[in-house]
């Protein structure tokens, strides 16, 4: 285990404890997020190694990497998935009309295979290396191991779809996604949000926080400030309906130990209709930004 300082401030500040949180989906070890005092960003800490990693992702229901549909909640989220692909897709040809896109952290191809279906040209990251070879043979996709595979490419559209909360080196993905779009390019992110509803309702069950995967835990106040340190600005935010019912029926498990279905569904109702028609804190919100130059 190692214990960081906020990645957000310029010093070293003083960080207080803020939710103690079980890995639920795979080894059931408690992991603490702390809350930097000068930034107000949360992040786990202290966190498995880089190195140590690997094994919390060693579970049959990480369906990023697996593609099943083995149960309820994994074709729930095939259908979710599917939703969300058209809608990303919009989003993105109403900011630009260029198509040249990397997506990091590919997955097993679903998205980058629908966007080649559409005429963009697509290049993918992925560390995973079944989900890799997923990609590579089932939609016949360019994905690599690492972002340092692409030191000379100009790309019009960045992607990462629950993605930036996974990355140990902050600083090294930022400021290298930086130099890899050019100056009229877009940086899209999608995180979850811990100012939702669903996490007040679920409080420590909340599978939003996911740790130790999710290293970083982030709100609009974090993401601008992330922003801002490495050249971006936030053009737009946009909310991700369908997220607040796959999270609560996963936090749902997580809390009674079984997916109670019709609770769930009308918690992730209430805190999309919370998020728009008061907060505008959604259970995860998708970031456009674009470079400061």
């Amino acid at each position: 285990m190692e214990k960081i300082n906020c990645p957000l401030s310029e010093r070293k500040t003083v960080l207080k404890n803020y939710i103690n949180v079980k890995d639920y989906s795979n080894t059931k070890e408690e992991f603490a997020i702390v809350s930097c005092e000068t930034t107000n960003f949360l992040f786990t800490n202290p966190r498995p190694r880089e190195k140590d990693i690997s094994k919390y992702y060693d579970f049959e229901d990480y369906i990023s990497h697996t593609n099943k549909e083995s149960d309820f909640i994994s074709k729930l989220y095939q259908q979710v998935r599917s939703y969300s692909i058209k809608k990303k897709y919009k989003i993105i040809c109403d900011l630009i009309n260029s198509k040249k896109i990397l997506d990091i952290g590919s997955g097993t191809g679903e998205f980058l295979r629908y966007m080649k279906s559409r005429g963009f040209e697509t290049f993918g990251v992925e560390v995973a290396k079944k989900a890799r070879e997923a990609s590579t043979k089932n939609h016949k996709l360019f994905v690599k191991e690492s972002l340092s595979s692409f030191d000379k490419y100009d790309f019009d559209i960045i992607t990462m779809w629950h993605v930036l909360e996974h990355v140990y080196d902050l600083d090294g993905y930022m400021t290298k996604i930086r130099c890899l779009l050019n100056n009229k390019g877009v940086l899209i992110i999608a995180v979850p949000n811990h100012k939702c509803f669903d996490q007040k309702f679920y409080g420590k069950h909340w599978a939003g926080w996911d740790v130790p995967l999710h290293l970083w835990h982030f709100d609009k106040e974090s993401m601008q400030k992330l922003s801002k340190k490495y050249g971006f600005e936030v053009s737009s935010i946009h909310p991700l309906y369908f997220d607040s019912f796959y999270v609560s029926l996963l936090s749902s498990k997580y809390k009674y130990k079984s997916s109670k279905l019709i609770q769930a569904f009308f918690i992730g109702l209430y805190s999309n209709l919370i998020a728009k028609f008061k907060t505008g804190e959604y259970s995860s919100l998708i970031y456009v930004l674009k470079k400061v130059v």
